[in-house]
């Protein structure tokens, strides 16, 4: 008996056990172990750089994402590396230096890529290397673009399907085709990065790396609270953002949600309503910040000396001085090259510059963009011609005969050509004079620094390689829509480049077209052609809503290195990645008609949405409906019928940049029916119809409510956010005034 009941008793247990491996098999308790992910050693040299040692870590990041693959930055190689990628070169990486024995490694320049499959110990490998630190890190993101990741402004796009993980049989080596690809920071207005913190840049830097944008330009103007300094017994006191503009917080304001609880639109890092040196102090923390970020991510970073505008308490001090745009005091017509306390105050500025943000690459010294200090440019030219013997390349009768009849120029046509030349020969006179005296830097922190010109006027290109010292840099912006500078792109000749390295501002977006969305990809693919085709070092992407850009910045970044990038080929490829092929379809459709929107604009209507007062008032003018605009609500509407298309097809994970489309649409529509009907409005008043009238303005403020809705719901940066602040103040305030107005 009791033999038969320990064996019922193993049946039993044994029964117990089948039903309890059945139960747990088939709730998944007892899965068979996924295969383990293979090792995969990522190394770095003894002594590698910070910015081999963060790329690196780059690549182990995006090995987890992408593959599951658990790997780490280390010095040294693992018993048994299924795979390994060495990170550097040849002078980095010691590993980088034994397998380029067989086969030496690439010659390239500081800028160029090398991926190349090897062999290291038996096991496969892979040189992740350039010919400098940031050049690694380049060549990192270059392969993970390469594995189908996608880079967009404030975000990466993953592959929707996760591959197998081996190493990929590379061989490549990349040169830039620009050296210099720039991008700004601070720039000016509520709706760019003059109102964004850190929390709002690191994002759009680390992006931009990724993008192998080798610059950051931070670029802030005299009145902002970027730079403290003091002379001649005044110490500089008074500091603005947004040219002193204000955006009140109101209960009623459309987007409310947007703006947290103070009392009006402001940049999150800087106190509100602080005493200035509080705000000064907080500004400079800033662009240390961004100097510090930039590096970190393998950018130059390229400051700005406001030499010629001063704050106003500086304003006793200089005799003759005028006052400027920029809510400072510049140097009148008449003022000397040589004033001594004009030199005094420009060289304080400098000095300060260069001990506030000595970690800075480069600082911008910029021709007056307000062209009245030209009384003495007779004794400037002599002056310089006497130093560098600028006749020799040409006349000042020619330059100023050319200046005044450029071809085609729409920024500087006619009388304002010859007064940007005339001004802009006092300005190098007097830089000249400022810049080359040694006790400028003696004494500073960056004895050593290097000075960019910006935008000389184009007939004084010639002169700049005798002018300038070796290794300082030009740049230019000869139009403010690159579709004017096409016609006129031979001015860019005459600029001795093989001496004087020059870039362009290549316009994403332009103030003055403002506030609605623009794209204008096939403009810039032959504006980069005609800087290539003439051997200027690189550009800038100047633009303040990068939220509306992904695809041209995409564009730009491989434009970069491939001088036959196809812009619309790397939109559709983009979007494809985000939200499918038929979203891309219908997203690319509709883009062409936002380019025809914006050459459109920028062609008949050059201040159409400028983000300043008047920016919806300055439509209240009697007449017929413009052409231009008829046409433009035509183009958004069909461009908004493609964008909703575009919706109802993309991928649910995809939907979301759709959806922002969709909403930016909604409003340039809005945007120009709401130009449309102040303009009815005015006309009414005109023929004393004041019923017609208000009827007319109440539709105005209607339209233009729900045009801001609609954007206000789709925001993705903070200069969306200052554009919803300043369409409040200017176009919904400034409406429900003149309605008021009207009622009375």
């Amino acid at each position: 008996m009791r033999l038969f009941s320990v064996s019922n008793r193993m049946k039993q247990v044994c029964l117990g056990l089948y039903f309890v491996l059945g139960l747990s098999l088939c709730l998944g308790w007892a899965q068979v172990p996924e295969k383990s992910s293979p090792r995969v050693d990522v190394v770095i040299g003894g002594d590698a750089p910070a910015l081999e040692r963060f790329a690196a870590s780059e690549l182990c990041d995006y090995l987890a994402k992408l593959y599951r693959v658990d790997a780490f930055p280390d010095r040294h190689l693992s018993p048994s590396p299924s795979a390994i990628f060495l990170i550097g070169n040849p002078d980095t990486n010691a590993l980088v230096k034994q397998v380029s024995e067989a086969r030496p490694f690439p010659k390239v320049s500081d800028q160029g890529i090398v991926l190349r499959r090897t062999v290291l110990d038996g096991r496969p490998a892979l040189i992740v290397g350039g010919g400098s630190p940031r050049a690694t890190l380049w060549a990192v993101y270059e392969l993970v673009e390469r594995w189908g990741v996608r880079y967009m402004a404030d975000r990466d796009i993953l592959p929707e399907h996760m591959a197998a993980f081996k190493v990929p049989d590379l061989d490549v080596v990349m040169e830039p085709v620009f050296r210099i690809r720039a991008h700004p920071s601070i720039q000016d207005y509520a709706s760019s990065g003059e109102s964004w913190g850190m929390a709002d840049f690191r994002p759009l830097i680390s992006q931009l790396a990724k993008m192998k944008f080798s610059r950051l330009n931070i670029f802030a103007f005299g009145y902002q609270p970027f730079l403290d300094w003091q002379y001649g017994g005044i110490q500089r006191s008074s500091a603005h953002l947004w040219y002193d503009e204000h955006f009140p917080i109101t209960p009623d304001m459309v987007g409310r949600d947007l703006f947290g609880d103070g009392e009006e639109f402001w940049n999150p890092d800087l106190p509100y309503k602080a005493d200035y040196k509080q705000l000064v102090s907080a500004g400079e923390r800033q662009v240390r910040s961004l100097i510090e970020c930039a590096h970190q991510h393998g950018m130059e970073a390229a400051v700005f000396a406001p030499t010629t505008d001063f704050p106003p308490e500086f304003a006793p001090l200089l005799k003759g001085g005028v006052k400027s745009l920029q809510l400072a005091v510049r140097p009148g017509p008449d003022t000397p090259v040589d004033d001594p306390t004009l030199f005094g105050l420009s060289t304080a500025v400098v000095k300060a510059t260069l001990n506030t943000y000595p970690e800075a690459d480069i600082v911008n010294i910029s021709m007056p963009e307000e062209t009245q200090w030209l009384a003495n440019y007779e004794q400037a030219w002599n002056t310089l011609n006497e130093k560098y013997g600028i006749n020799q390349v040409r006349t000042l009768s020619d330059v100023l005969a050319a200046s005044e009849n450029r071809k085609g120029s729409m920024r500087w046509p006619g009388q304002r050509g010859l007064n940007q030349a005339k001004a802009d020969i006092v300005a190098l006179a007097f830089y000249d004079r400022l810049l080359r005296d040694p006790d400028l830097v003696k004494g500073t922190l960056r004895p050593d620094m290097k000075f960019l010109y910006a935008e000389p006027a184009e007939e004084l290109f010639p002169l700049l390689a005798r002018i300038l010292p070796k290794g300082w840099e030009v740049s230019a912006m000869p139009e403010n829509q690159p579709e004017h500078f096409l016609p006129r792109a031979e001015v860019l000749d005459t600029l001795p480049t093989r001496q004087i390295p020059g870039s362009m501002d290549v316009t994403l977006d332009d103030d003055v077209v403002g506030i609605v969305p623009q794209f204008r990809p096939t403009v810039l693919q032959k504006v980069l052609q005609e800087l290539n085709r003439r051997g200027w070092t690189g550009f800038t992407a100047r633009e303040r809503f990068p939220g509306d850009h992904d695809a041209i910045l995409a564009y730009l970044s491989r434009a970069g290195w491939d001088k036959n990038a196809a812009p619309y080929a790397i939109t559709q490829d983009l979007i494809s990645h985000v939200c499918g092929g038929a979203c891309a379809q219908e997203m690319v459709t509709a883009m062409h008609e936002v380019e025809a929107a914006t050459l459109n604009v920028a062609s008949n209507k050059i201040n159409f949405g400028y983000y300043v007062p008047g920016m919806i008032m300055k439509f209240w003018a009697a007449g017929p409906t413009p052409a231009y605009l008829t046409n433009l609500e035509q183009q958004y509407q069909r461009a908004l019928d493609a964008a909703r298309r575009a919706q109802a097809e993309s991928t649910p994970q995809g939907r979301w940049y759709a959806v922002y489309w969709v909403g930016r649409l909604e409003f340039a529509l809005g945007f120009a029916k709401t130009a449309d009907l102040v303009g009815s409005a005015a006309t009414a008043e005109a023929a004393n119809n004041h019923s017609e009238c208000i009827q007319q303005t109440e539709k105005a403020l209607q339209t233009i409510t729900r045009a801001t809705d609609a954007y206000a719901r789709v925001v993705r940066t903070r200069s969306d956010v200052g554009a919803i602040a300043e369409l409040n103040q200017y176009g919904i305030r400034a409406l429900k005034a003149k309605l008021a107005e009207e009622n009375k």
